[in-house]
């Protein structure tokens, strides 16, 4: 198969496992909120950003480096396994050790074992990661989506069966765990391709992906405490309650950030990586890359923005009614959010991780000092304080990052961002109109999702038809 071939193949596969995996977590927080109380997920809420805190040194930045380089040996493969595999445990180590001081930092035992059982997935993840990676390396994901489809599917099953026998907040605890044993078991018995790591790990083998691998990891860090950062200010100024209701409705906005853009910017990280000695089609890449997440996010947040009321009663229950106004105002957040994401494959394909870091060591600063003005007024504060944020940096972010590496233009970023928001906007206030007639929460969702689709589509063929074109030939409609 060519690139562009195996492109279309990884979109197409990430695409359906996206689309499952977010059925299945919506169904899970679905049920789940009506088993389990707003403080089991704000106890969740902690352990979770700790966790992913202490997962970005999992690998220390080598599987990524991995797939960024192209000429690697057997030898230098078998060291790196083994590296993330010490790595991980002793990670998970650390992590036992350290937990009844979290308990203490945040004046909740029940932290404690919770972050204990959880620090088992380092050591599964670590297990079949690399594996997988090697697959993503070279574009082959229709095996490692569907691992992934089953792995959470089973994952989902246990954390239900176990908050039905009344483990509460542990049932979350036990999704992951299941999840990450399942992956890295089917990662080796079918994607592994009878590759076995040598009983070898030489720091000759490992020396060259170091520079890559560490600055990697910093910006991750960074990045992922200007990602986090609100709940750990939430979780020392809010009450468990209020820090359930924020971050619920929190994790439902990302979810739709998280379900589109991995489809696209997974595979542009390795496409990427491979043509970046061309500028040109570096910049093509990526207008294609922003064009195809901002013009499938576009209508999921704006639908968000409108159907707020009728989404948190559906999905979340009566009890939620006070996260209505944070959907909404989250919601534009991740709007603009999502259209920067994507920046993150264009830096590291370019092996621009050192411009990610300064830039993220920047952002974080801003965004600790916002978050704290914003946290007294609560946490509508807080979230007023991200969506302005987000705001104020869309052209530095293209000037600083953007530009320079692939000689795009601002106008031509701000319409390729911009514009599916404004089609979407357009498509779907008449459908609000129209659909606020119907008394019932779920009539007024299904008819506004299917006439918002019909407009949006109708829309975006006239004014974004390389969005619908693509769309197309993603599902084999059009060759």
């Amino acid at each position: 198969m060519s690139i562009r071939q195996k492109t279309i193949s990884a979109v197409r596969w990430t695409s359906i496992a996206a689309v499952i995996r977010a059925v299945i977590q919506i169904a899970q927080v679905s049920i789940l909120a009506r088993l389990l109380a707003p403080q089991d997920y704000g106890l969740m809420a902690i352990v979770s950003v700790i966790l992913s805190f202490t997962a970005l040194f999992s690998d220390f930045g080598m599987n990524s480096a991995y797939v960024q380089r192209h000429d690697v040996s057997e030898e230098q493969r078998s060291s790196l396994f083994w590296l993330n595999i010490l790595i991980s445990s002793g990670l998970f180590l650390v992590l036992l050790i350290l937990s009844p001081f979290i308990g203490w930092i945040y004046s909740d035992g029940r932290l404690v074992p919770l972050m204990m059982l959880s620090g088992t997935t380092f050591v599964f993840n670590a297990l079949g990661q690399q594996v997988r990676m090697s697959a993503e390396k070279n574009l082959v994901f229709r095996p490692v989506v569907l691992i992934e489809i089953s792995s959470t599917l089973l994952g989902f099953i246990a954390a239900v069966y176990a908050a039905m026998h009344g483990l509460r907040v542990y049932s979350l605890v036990i999704s992951g765990i299941v999840s990450a044993f399942v992956a890295s078991a089917s990662a080796w018995i079918f994607i592994a391709n009878g590759w076995r790591p040598m009983l070898r790990m030489h720091f000759k083998d490992i020396i060259g992906f170091i520079g890559f691998g560490s600055t990697f990891v910093s910006n991750n860090l960074v990045n992922q405490l200007n990602s986090t950062i609100d709940i750990f200010l939430g979780g020392k100024l809010l009450s468990q309650s209020d820090l359930g209701l924020y971050s619920v409705p929190r994790n439902l906005t990302l979810q739709v950030q998280n379900l589109v853009n991995p489809i696209i910017t997974r595979v542009g990280f390795p496409l990427i990586a491979k043509v970046h000695q061309d500028a040109e089609l570096v910049k093509s890449v990526y207008l294609k890359t922003i064009n195809m997440t901002a013009s499938t996010n576009a209508p999921l947040y704006i639908c968000i923005c409108f159907f707020a009321p009728e989404i948190v009663m559906i999905v979340l229950g009566p009890d939620w009614g006070e996260s209505t106004e944070l959907l909404r105002i989250l919601a534009l957040w991740g709007a603009l959010r999502s259209t920067g994401n994507p920046v993150g494959s264009l830096l590291m394909g370019m092996g621009r991780a050192d411009t990610a870091l300064k830039w993220n060591i920047g952002l974080l600063l801003i965004v600790s000092a916002g978050l704290w003005t914003g946290s007294h007024w609560g946490v509508i504060g807080i979230a007023w304080t991200l969506l302005v944020i987000q705001m104020v940096i869309f052209v530095p972010s293209w000037y600083i990052l953007v530009s320079p590496l692939c000689n795009l233009k601002l106008k031509q970023y701000s319409i390729t961002a911009l514009r599916p928001f404004i089609l979407a906007f357009i498509s779907i206030l008449p459908s609000f109109l129209i659909a606020t007639k119907i008394e019932i929460e779920l009539g007024r969702i299904f008819i506004g999702f299917i006439i918002s689709a019909l407009l949006y589509l109708s829309i975006s063929h006239r004014f974004n038809r390389e969005w619908t074109v693509s769309m197309l030939e993603l599902f084999q409609f059009k060759k």
